[in-house]
C-alpha cells in the first residue's frame, strides 16, 4: 500500500462490528483538540459494509448525525433494500435480512440528499435488481464522475441528466477514486469487500483522518463480534 492507492481487502467472513465513524473530511477545533465528527456520508460506508456481507453494524454515535436531514432517507433506503435496521440507546444497527447476500433494487428520490449519492449508487451496483435513482440533476458533474467509475468496474447505468438507473450485473476489479472525495472514496472499501482486486485512491492515507479510516475499518473486519440489535453494551468504541 502506498500513500495514494490502497488495495483493499476482500470479506472473508460476514463483517459484525460495533464502530464509531471516524469522520474523513474536514474537521474542526474547540481549544487545543481537534474533533473528528461522524457524518452521513462515513457512516453509511460501515452500514453498507453490513448489508454486502450478510452482517451487522452498530454506528455507536449515531445521536450525533440523527438530525442530518439524510440520516432518516439513508435509514429508509436500507430498509428498502432489505435490511433490518434499528436505532436504540446503543446505536443504529443496520442487519442484513437475507443470509444469501440479497439487496433489492430501489426507488429513490436523492433531491437534497447529495451524501447518499455515492454510498446509494455503490448499493444499488451490488444489488441483485435494478433501481432508479432520481432528482440528480443539480449534482450532474459529480453523478458524471461516480458513474464513470461504476461503469469503469462493469456496471450498466443509463444516466438521463435527472436520474440514474441501474442494472446490476457482475463488477470487476479496478481503481476506485469517489470523484476525489474522501467518504465517497471510502466506498471502493465497500465495492472490495465482493470484487477482487480494487484499488482504491482519494483517501488521503498519509494524513490523520486516512489513518483513522483504515485503522476502523480493518478492526470492523477482524472483530467478528455477536451483535444482537440493541444489546451492544459492553462494547468499547475506538474513537470517542
Amino acid at each position: 500500500m502506498s500513500d495514494d492507492v490502497w488495495d483493499a481487502p476482500l470479506a472473508a467472513i460476514p463483517l459484525r462490528a460495533t464502530v464509531t465513524v471516524p469522520h474523513l473530511g474536514a474537521r474542526t477545533s474547540h481549544a487545543n483538540t481537534e474533533v473528528y465528527a461522524p457524518t452521513v456520508a462515513d457512516a453509511a460506508v460501515f452500514l453498507a459494509a453490513a448489508a454486502v456481507t450478510t452482517g451487522t453494524v452498530v454506528i455507536r454515535n449515531w445521536d450525533a448525525i440523527a438530525g442530518d436531514p439524510s440520516a432518516t432517507p439513508l435509514r429508509e433506503a436500507l430498509a428498502s433494500m432489505g435490511t433490518y435496521v434499528v436505532r436504540s440507546a446503543e446505536g443504529l444497527t443496520c442487519t442484513s435480512r437475507s443470509t444469501s447476500g440479497h439487496l433489492r433494487g430501489i426507488v429513490v428520490d436523492l433531491s437534497g440528499h447529495r451524501d447518499l449519492i455515492a454510498p446509494l449508487l455503490v448499493l444499488t451496483a451490488l444489488a441483485d435488481d435494478p433501481s432508479e435513482l432520481r432528482g440528480l440533476g443539480v449534482h450532474g458533474s459529480y453523478v458524471d464522475r461516480l458513474l464513470a467509475e461504476l461503469q469503469g468496474l462493469g456496471a450498466l447505468v443509463d444516466w438521463d441528466g435527472e436520474t440514474a438507473r441501474v442494472f446490476p450485473q457482475p463488477l470487476h476489479g479496478g481503481e476506485w477514486t469517489g470523484a476525489g472525495e474522501p467518504a465517497a472514496a471510502a466506498l471502493g472499501a465497500v465495492l472490495a469487500l465482493l470484487v477482487p482486486h480494487m484499488r482504491v485512491s482519494g483517501l488521503t492515507l498519509d494524513d490523520a483522518s486516512g489513518r483513522r479510516f483504515l485503522d476502523e475499518w480493518h478492526a470492523a473486519m477482524a472483530a467478528d463480534e455477536h451483535i444482537l440489535p440493541g444489546a451492544t453494551r459492553g462494547t468499547v468504541p475506538f474513537y470517542v
